[in-house]
């Protein structure tokens, strides 16, 4: 009797808690789908607000810099302000709000660093910091070729990403995160996407004798680099779709991240640049093969992206296609690298005369027209390693294998594994397209270094019900 009442008592007591679950899965539900009716008309905003748009990133970043004074903020909510600065900068560069340039990536760089040096006993990890001390002597010929002016623009605009790259690694070997946490860090990257997609639809469907062609198309990127709009839609549709694979949802936030997947992709392909979709699509595909060694539990997470590529298959790329005049068919049909594989060969060929030290941070520029018969911008960050920084760049490039690896092997559940498995691929897939003019890929290649804690912990924290644990023991 006294047993049976005990089990009652249990019964009860986990009804409450599931009951407790149930509201709290709705409460931040709905915060997500406000924060995201909110960002739908905002890029629109920023386009016409002139220049009272500078109170956008002024915000985000005085924000971030609050809670990263504040001891008693954890670096997980630090991480979602940063998050937010690194999803947002490609709509800043759209809407040309008046910041510097490399604002992303200093803003970020910024919040995450105040965040560690006010929480003192960090680590620092090796690999990212030999990955950069690797990237000095680059820099000294840098001071020897060019006027000081010239030297430092060359340098922030080449190594800022690789500083951001090294700063994220040291914030995120320091952070723990929870499941729930996680999944608000890629809310605070993919909502302000979400807001880059509308703003490249708006345009798409107002802008009256659009052209389309062969090439990258400025009109249907919101007036601005195909190649920067189309990685970073393609990064939102990533990360709507690895969420669906690798959490467990309710079924309002399937709904909303399948729905947010088709939106980033429809647009990223609108660009007519390929690189987002195939940063996304190969990224995914990892992911894929590394799951399907259990084939039977891997068919029901993959079954919400399967729905969601028939459906753009079969339905949403028609209209596309039909609306392009047959010519996004052709745009992807097309396996030309758009002269990067070009570029790459001189690059090695400026390396192969330059072993040792390279030519320099920015000094490939000028020297690629030997071997194009024209100045060019690399895409390709890992060739300009080895041009510009020869053997020490080299060097840099086996720290980032070494670190994919380490972070890899580090994770004590298939989720976790997975989820560094898909980040690293999509970073690298980024910087063979586009190098490391975003923050993105610096940003979360450093996420690879977190530490995803358990479901006790979890609980301990606070565990929100809207993303639980799919994989044990993590």
């Amino acid at each position: 009797m006294i047993r049976a009442q005990e089990l009652n008592t249990k019964a009860i007591g986990g009804f409450g808690r599931f009951q407790d679950v149930r509201v709290h899965a709705s409460r931040e539900f709905k915060l997500v789908l406000l924060l995201t009716l909110v960002h739908i008309p905002l890029g629109l905003l920023l386009y016409n607000a002139g220049s009272l748009a500078i109170l956008h990133p002024a915000a985000a970043f005085f924000v971030g810099l609050k809670w990263a004074f504040k001891k008693q903020v954890a670096l997980g909510q630090v991480a979602l302000a940063a998050g937010y600065i690194v999803g947002s900068e490609v709509l800043w560069r759209m809407a040309q709000i008046p910041v510097f340039w490399e604002f992303g990536k200093y803003g970020s760089i910024a919040v995450m660093t105040v965040a560690l040096v006010r929480r003192s006993g960090f680590q620092i990890p090796k690999l990212p910091l030999i990955y950069f001390i690797a990237l000095i002597p680059g820099c000294i010929l840098t001071f020897i070729e060019f006027d000081l002016g010239g030297a430092r623009s060359i340098l922030s605009s080449n190594l800022s990403g690789p500083l951001l790259l090294v700063v994220s690694c040291l914030f995120f070997s320091n952070t723990k995160l929870s499941l729930p946490m996680l999944s608000r860090l890629c809310f605070a990257v993919l909502i302000p996407l979400i807001s880059v997609a509308c703003v490249t639809l708006f345009y798409t469907v107002t802008i009256e004798d659009i052209s389309f062609t062969g090439e990258s198309n400025l009109s249907t990127s919101g007036g601005f680099g195909p190649n920067q709009v189309s990685s970073m839609l393609g990064l939102g549709a990533y990360i709507s779709l690895i969420c669906l694979v690798l959490f467990k949802n309710t079924t309002k936030i399937k709904v909303y991240f399948a729905l947010a997947a088709l939106l980033c992709t429809t647009q990223s392909v609108m660009t007519f640049s390929r690189g987002g979709m195939y940063n996304a699509a190969g990224a995914i595909l990892l992911v894929a093969l590394w799951e399907f060694r259990n084939p039977a539990e891997a068919w029901k997470r993959f079954a919400p992206v399967l729905i969601s590529l028939i459906v753009f298959i079969a339905f949403i790329f028609p209209i596309l296609n039909n609306f392009t005049g047959g010519s996004l068919q052709e745009r992807f049909e097309d396996t030309g690298t758009s002269a990067r594989s070009e570029i790459v060969e001189s690059d090695l060929a400026i390396f192969l005369e330059n072993p040792l030290f390279g030519v320099g941070v920015g000094g490939a520029y000028d020297r690629r027209e030997e071997y194009l018969d024209r100045k060019a911008m690399t895409h390709t960050e890992f060739s300009r390693l080895l041009s510009e920084h020869g053997m020490f760049g080299m060097v840099a490039f086996l720290s980032l294998i070494a670190m994919a690896v380490y972070n890899v092997k580090r994770q004590r559940s298939n989720l976790g594994r997975a989820f560094v498995i898909g980040a690293a691929a999509w970073c690298v897939l980024f910087m063979i397209n586009a190098g490391m003019r975003l923050a993105a890929p610096s940003f979360i290649w450093g996420l690879t270094f977190v530490t995803i804690i358990s479901s006790v912990q979890s609980r301990r924290l606070g565990r929100s019900p809207v993303v639980v644990e799919r994989h044990r023991n993590v």
